[in-house]
């Protein structure tokens, strides 16, 4: 069995418009280091959660977090496609997969192995 291990940056607003306009903005920019760089503006700028000071860096998603919708898209996403809006108790989120770890089974109960994408 094949795991994800993602990590995830995202922008929580507190209207779907909102959300909806950043995502639009965010979702045609072509080169993938400028996208990162302008989310990064964009979260420290109008996001609503506390990760805006690190550009809405959230690092490795910890599973079953208080946004379950977030994780839930999150894991369906690829590295550096802008997903969202997705709506959670928090607001509404739009994220991107920064990083990528796979990570494998190595057949020997405890151990899994970690690979950098």
């Amino acid at each position: 069995m094949t795991m994800r291990s993602i990590k995830v940056s995202h922008i929580v607003l507190s209207t779907q418009e909102v959300a909806q306009t950043i995502y639009d903005g965010l979702k045609d920019i072509d080169n993938q280091e400028l996208m990162f760089k302008t989310f990064a503006k964009m979260a420290r700028k109008y996001s609503a959660c506390g990760s805006r000071n690190q550009g809405g860096d959230l690092g490795f998603l910890e599973f079953n977090t208080n946004a379950v919708e977030l994780e839930k898209a999150a894991l369906a996403s690829a590295v550096g496609q802008v997903g969202g809006p997705v709506q959670s108790k928090f607001g509404y989120h739009v994220f991107v997969i920064t990083e990528e770890e796979e990570m494998g089974d190595t057949g020997i109960d405890g151990l899994v192995t970690c690979q950098l994408r």
